[in-house]
């Protein structure tokens, strides 16, 4: 029994000097990557026209400037911007309301001077081009008339549409 013994431990130790390396193995695949990129344009209003405090008593119009950002994705000609009405407008007149019974007449202009009124629905300056990524940036001009006007926080919203 000894020999048998010495002769299995024996065998056992050249087995396993004689095993052969493991050899690693590599596999690849694929991955596809893919995208659509839309052609379209974004606009932004911001900011937004923000009076601030209007003396309710003014005997002067009070003014704001504002922005509106156009981006395309692919370089465009013949785009257009129209100002709708107002939420709380009274025939052809936007106004702001405050939540009560008082409301706060104002206009828009497409001129630092405000000599050019952007009416209800009608197109803000003249059709632009914008160049691919660039944005466009117009400026917007706002009024509230000289006038006396009831105390509140007043606000309304404005539609802005681009046409491409």
């Amino acid at each position: 029994m000894k020999h048998t013994f010495k002769f299995i431990s024996i065998a056992a130790a050249g087995l396993a000097l004689s095993t052969a390396p493991v050899v690693s193995a590599t596999k690849t695949a694929v991955l596809s990557v893919s995208a659509t990129v839309d052609d379209t344009c974004i606009i932004a209003a911001a900011p937004g026209l923000a009076f601030g405090t209007v003396d309710g008593a003014a005997v002067t119009n009070e003014t704001v400037a504002g922005e509106i950002t156009v981006s395309c994705t692919t370089a465009k000609t013949g785009l257009t911007l129209t100002m709708g009405g107002s939420t709380n407008k009274s025939g052809t007149q936007r106004r702001m309301f405050n939540g009560l019974t008082g409301y706060l007449p104002y206009s828009i202009h497409s001129d630092s001077g405000h000599t050019t009124e952007v009416g209800i629905d009608e197109q803000f300056g003249d059709a632009f081009a914008v160049t691919a990524g660039a944005p466009q940036t117009f400026s917007v001009y706002g009024q509230v008339p000289a006038g006396d006007y009831v105390q509140g926080v007043y606000a309304d919203t404005i539609t802005v549409t681009l046409t491409y």
